[in-house]
């Protein structure tokens, strides 16, 4: 091993093995990714509430352990990012009905249905309401933050909780199986039958039955309802019974242990979403803002919370339940009310277009803050609320996407030339109070799941650069990604084999519309499909040897965006690896 080598081994050594954070500008704040039991420290005046509402559960109920964690993340930024996909896949959904109308609903949107014909865009009044941790420490929705790691179920235990339930899941394989996965991944047994209840309903349904659809997929069997994506029932069905096809869930038992092995790798273990809240809301600092979430249904989290603690209920006490509560950045001074079901809502724009951009124009979660996605050249835009001020030398305007529904701010004007251009006409939204959904249909298959990465409805997940012909992807992205946002193509690897699922590498080949799409991944800077240690060491060796890589090789290292890489794009990827960073586009 020469020289250079055994010196970019040991930084990183030295780095990672003795614990030393490496400080960028992103991620050094305060008390960011701080999980701690010590409820009096915090602050009211900057974390107003939570102190006396966590404190006042406890005294009602001494064996709830409660751990806050500090995002770092801004209140506003966090909203503005969930706010994404309308009039194409919106993030969060629900459905109509006499609590949730009027200012529930999207005002972009208004009453377009979604998914299954049933569910529709949630406002980001909505939103505020159902992610405000303060709305939910009560003792109706806390077990939404309950930590779902580790097993304390028994075959009673299960029997009891599904005893009203339908046979699909009320019978000794699910029960035995529900059980077995508890004990195997370490999983909290009454979570996975209120995400699988939550996913099917009492009797169950399509994808969790085993009678196939049209005459396919006969004996598959999804209990979670992974992989079940699109608008329309038949769409969603046959994307959800492939997937257990692929997997071999051709059983209830395979299908239940398979599925939990999926939440517990895909969105526990990796990304730290431990909690029903996490998974719905990914705020847990292992992923970029709105991704890699479990399902589009706003309700999720507090409804399956309520399921798990009604499962307790009558139940000897454990020594202690833990929940883990996220606390934000610049919240306002009191929880976001609950919005109105009666006042319609309402919005105003002006029609634009997207003008003067050789590659694309970022769209911010805030005015010059986090990049969440990117508008092209000519892409037709509503422009919502026009900047009065500069901030860091620009007027940031408020858009939406007409393309693909990216929501959040936009520079108007790039060195000299308009970037944001009013077409010179007007439009209005104004939404209706709607009925409530005919609850005497039976409610379809998967109302509200999505695949374990969450579709690129905001272009974060994946760039396309027509002019060196490639397809640039973050970390997360899979073939299965590839194949459902790029409709017909051929995914192959470096040696030519086709591939039909599983993690994307550096060095793929994408064929779609005739062309041959090279994949860059970002941080995969030796195209094995992983992004770690072996990826730092290969950038650090070519920064000191001067050695010649390929050109989609090197643009895999450039994390930081420009045109080759530096020790800094090393820095950001040893600080992704350890869990305190992100990597974007």
């Amino acid at each position: 091993m020469n020289k250079s080598k055994i010196i970019s081994i040991l930084i990183i050594v030295i780095v990672l093995f003795l614990n030393i954070y490496i400080p960028i500008s992103y991620t050094a704040q305060g008390k960011r990714y701080d999980l701690t039991p010590d409820i009096n420290s915090i602050d009211d005046t900057l974390y107003p509430g939570y102190k006396n509402q966590i404190k006042a559960l406890q005294a009602a109920h001494p064996n709830y352990r409660v751990l806050v964690y500090y995002t770092g993340l801004s209140w506003n930024e966090v909203l503005t990012a969930e706010f994404q996909g309308h009039g194409y896949s919106p993030i969060n959904l629900f459905q109509i009905g006499p609590n949730y109308n009027g200012k529930w609903i999207c005002p972009i949107c208004g009453n377009k249905a979604y998914d299954n014909g049933s569910w529709c865009c949630a406002s980001m009044d909505a939103l505020a309401y159902m992610m405000d941790p303060r709305n939910s420490i009560n003792e109706s929705d806390i077990f939404q933050f309950k930590d779902l790691e580790g097993s304390d179920v028994q075959y009673a235990d299960i029997q009891r909780v599904v005893a009203n339930y339908g046979s699909y899941i009320n019978n000794p394989e699910a029960i035995q199986a529900i059980v077995d996965a508890s004990n195997m991944y370490n999983i909290n047994g009454y979570f996975l039958v209120a995400k699988i209840i939550n996913e099917h309903g009492k009797n169950g349904s399509t994808l969790c039955l085993g009678r196939g659809y049209n005459g396919n997929y006969v004996g598959c069997y999804n209990y979670f309802n992974i992989g079940s994506f699109g608008n329309g029932s038949a769409t969603i069905i046959n994307n959800g019974l492939s997937y257990a096809l692929s997997h071999g869930w051709t059983s209830i038992r395979a299908s239940i242990i398979g599925g939990a092995q999926v939440v517990k790798d895909s969105y526990i273990t990796r990304y730290s979403q431990n909690t029903l809240y996490y998974q719905k809301f990914n705020v847990s600092g292992k992923a970029l803002l709105n991704s890699h979430q479990y399902q589009q249904n706003m309700m999720a989290a507090q409804s399956q919370g309520a399921s798990l603690k009604k499962y307790y209920e009558g139940t000897s006490t454990p020594a202690q339940y833990t929940f883990i509560i996220p606390i934000f950045e610049g919240m306002p001074a009191s929880p976001c009310a609950r919005p109105s079901t009666s006042i319609p809502n309402t919005l105003t724009y002006e029609n634009g277009v997207v003008k003067n951009i050789s590659t694309s124009l970022k769209v911010r979660a805030s005015a010059g803050g986090t990049a969440i996605g990117a508008l092209n050249n000519e892409e037709s835009i509503k422009i919502i609320q026009r900047a009065s001020n500069e901030i860091s030398g620009y007027y940031w305007d408020l858009i939406v996407s007409n393309k693909d529904g990216t929501y959040g701010y936009a520079a108007r004007r790039i060195g000299g030339d308009d970037c944001i251009v009013s077409v010179g006409s007007t439009g209005n939204n104004s939404t209706t109070t709607s009925p409530e959904p005919n609850t005497n249909t039976p409610a379809q298959p998967n109302n509200n799941s999505t695949p374990p990465v969450q579709p690129n409805t905001n272009s974060v997940s994946y760039v396309i650069d027509e002019a060196n012909v490639r397809v640039k992807v973050i970390p997360s992205y899979t073939v299965e990604d590839v194949i459902k946002n790029f409709s017909g193509c051929k995914v192959t690897e470096k040696a030519g084999a086709l591939k039909l699922n599983g993690g994307l590498a550096t060095g793929d080949t994408i064929e779609y519309n005739g062309k041959f799409y090279k994949v860059v991944k970002k941080g995969d800077v030796n195209g094995d499909s992983q992004v770690n240690i072996f990826d730092a060491i290969k950038m650090l060796n070519t920064i000191k040897t001067g050695a010649s890589i390929e050109s989609y090789e090197v643009d895999a290292g450039c994390i930081k965006g420009e045109s080759n890489f530096t020790v800094s794009d090393v820095i950001v990827l040893l600080n992704y690896i350890k869990g305190v960073a992100q990597i974007g586009l």
